[in-house]
């Protein structure tokens, strides 16, 4: 038990680790903001479901902005309009990655929306800390 506190620790000492969790948990608020405006357009207003994907991904886009830039990343650099490019420049990647996830799954395998949205999601996290750690938010 000591020794697996231990290792965690050593492991938390880590910037990169930290900032990790920091945007996985940023991720996580984001998925609860995307899902809900997804389900949202999709089920209640019944728009399209590309159609709502993209307003739900736009929506998380900027609340994931400035939550990883002042709590994941720690930056204070007065930079927002170019940062903000970059990050919507990361985020398009993102959403092209996502869409088309998305859309192969449910028009060729038939996948159930929620679950195609997901499997997109849990993909676009690795892209998205790798590109705005090292890119966006790069000290």
């Amino acid at each position: 038990m000591i020794n697996k506190k231990l290792q965690l620790n050593r492991l938390w000492e880590k910037e990169i680790f930290r900032q990790f969790v920091k945007f996985c948990f940023v991720g996580f608020a984001n998925t609860i903001i995307d899902f809900s405006v997804y389900i949202f357009v999709s089920r209640v207003l019944g728009v399209y479901f590309l159609y709502a994907n993209i307003l739900a991904i736009i929506v998380a886009m900027t609340f994931s902005f400035f939550l990883n830039k002042y709590w994941t990343f720690k930056n204070l650099e007065k930079k927002i309009k170019t940062q903000y490019i970059k990050f919507t420049l990361v985020n398009l990647v993102y959403f092209f990655l996502n869409n088309s996830i998305v859309f192969i799954l449910v028009a060729n395998f038939k996948f159930y929306d929620l679950g195609a949205k997901a499997v997109a999601i849990i993909v676009g996290l690795f892209w998205n800390f790798i590109a705005n750690r090292y890119w966006t938010f790069k000290n």
